[in-house]
């Protein structure tokens, strides 16, 4: 494959309302995404299959889903990044992605859900929403200067938080009155809109790439491997971010044990409204923080803000295990919220830093597997950890805590030896 073009790094600073509206795809995607991780999907499997085997199916098919998902992520970023059409350079995979996956949210609607039907839905989203996906990770590189990649970052974070309590919310409430067909539809409906919207908003910056080459199909899978050597701490800080998201991703899947084993709280309705406050307040806090500490990060530095909030989320898991209270629980697990915000909204912009702008989707879609990855190691292992000796105990969510702090310590140790304080 010819070399690429060096691109210089962008200087045109956008209006708020621009950097508004180029964010506003993660809202779409991410209550597509987080909609079927947390409910549908396994409400569609427990459906097709049998008690006995639901919890196996559901893993196996997330796992091959997901992980098929991010090889097409890097494959469809490494094509964007080589697109000379007159629509732009990122625009029409962004686009072609949302429409190709539109048939594939809407088969549960269509048809009756069969494993092949709920195999063939969820594999149809992963690889369609991923290729669409890539057309909007590299955006923060392509044309955010760097003074505002912080507050960039930040407004996609929170669009990916209200994404996800929009998606949820919406749906679980349509399945409460029984109108699931409507559910089905109005996932697409919404990352449709929001993905046109997107779309139109980076009309105006998105280009091609003067003299790009033109993209070998057949070297394409070869390109996947080809790594540029110096680019500024740039798999290192992956290689950290892999860790923060392991401590992340542990307790936002088990905090519900915690309420039901270690507070007491096991009444069906008392724990369904214990769950809704904490993460209401959890998304809340989430919010603010992603967007404040992204706007930070454009004057202070962002691995310096990524450390700080990591070492306090490892501070506190330490103390957890004493909160005996619902309301301990919830001042502690607020910590555990804001580091997420923080680290969803600076973790991006640093990424967006440290990426070679003229391969920008093949590296942002690299920086994606340790997102994924850590999603997919981190509840196997942390579950196997709180079910050691059984069901959930006091000493098994001391262990628990105690190793999501070494995962938050270590990534700190990387970012500070082997990343710049960009």
């Amino acid at each position: 494959m010819s070399a690429v073009p060096e691109i210089k790094t962008p200087t045109q600073k956008l209006s708020m309302p621009a950097l508004i509206m180029t964010s506003v795809y993660a809202l779409g995607a991410n209550a597509v995404w987080i909609t079927y991780n947390l409910f549908l999907l396994p409400i569609l499997i427990q459906n097709a299959t049998s008690a006995q085997t639901k919890g196996i199916v559901l893993g196996t098919l997330a796992g091959i889903a997901i992980g098929v998902g991010v090889v097409v992520n890097i494959i469809a970023g490494i094509i964007s990044d080589h697109t000379r059409s007159r629509f732009g350079r990122r625009r029409p995979i962004l686009i072609w992605g949302m429409l190709l996956s539109i048939p594939f949210l809407l088969l549960p609607a269509l048809f009756r859900p069969t494993l092949l039907i709920v195999c063939l839905t969820f594999l149809g989203i992963q690889i369609f929403t991923n290729i669409s996906a890539s057309g909007f990770q590299p955006t923060l590189a392509d044309f955010i200067p760097e003074k505002q990649r912080g507050i960039s970052a930040g407004l996609k974070g929170l669009f990916t938080l209200f994404g996800a309590a929009v998606g949820v919310g919406a749906i679980t409430a349509l399945f409460a009155v029984n109108l699931d067909i409507l559910g089905y539809i109005l996932l697409p409906v919404i990352f449709a809109f929001t993905t046109f919207l997107n779309a139109l908003a980076m009309r105006p910056y998105d280009k091609p790439v003067p003299n790009i080459p033109r993209l070998e199909l057949g070297s394409v899978l070869v390109d996947m491997f080809r790594i540029q050597r110096r680019i500024g701490g740039f798999f290192w800080f992956i290689f950290g971010s892999f860790f923060i998201y392991m401590g992340v991703s542990g307790f936002q899947f088990f905090g519900t044990y915690y309420i039901e084993s270690i507070l007491h709280i096991t009444s069906p309705d008392e724990l369904a409204r214990a769950v809704e406050i904490a993460g209401l307040l959890n998304l809340t806090l989430g919010m603010v923080f992603a967007v404040v500490a992204g706007l930070l990060s454009d004057k202070l530095g962002r691995r310096n803000i990524i450390i700080v909030s990591v070492l306090i989320a490892s501070g506190i898991g330490l103390i957890f295990p004493f909160a005996r209270t619902f309301g301990i629980f919830l001042f502690f697990s607020a910590f555990y919220a804001a580091s997420n915000g923080v680290i969803l909204s600076v973790d991006t912009a640093l990424t967006s830093d440290l990426v070679p702008l003229e391969e920008a989707g093949k590296y942002m879609a690299y920086a994606n597997l340790a997102t994924g990855m850590a999603n997919a190691v981190a509840p196997p292992v942390f579950g196997l950890i709180l079910n050691f000796q059984g069901a959930p105990t006091l000493f098994s969510f001391i262990i628990f805590f105690v190793v999501s702090a070494i995962f938050f310590v270590t990534s700190s140790i990387i970012l500070a030896l082997k990343v710049p304080n960009r």
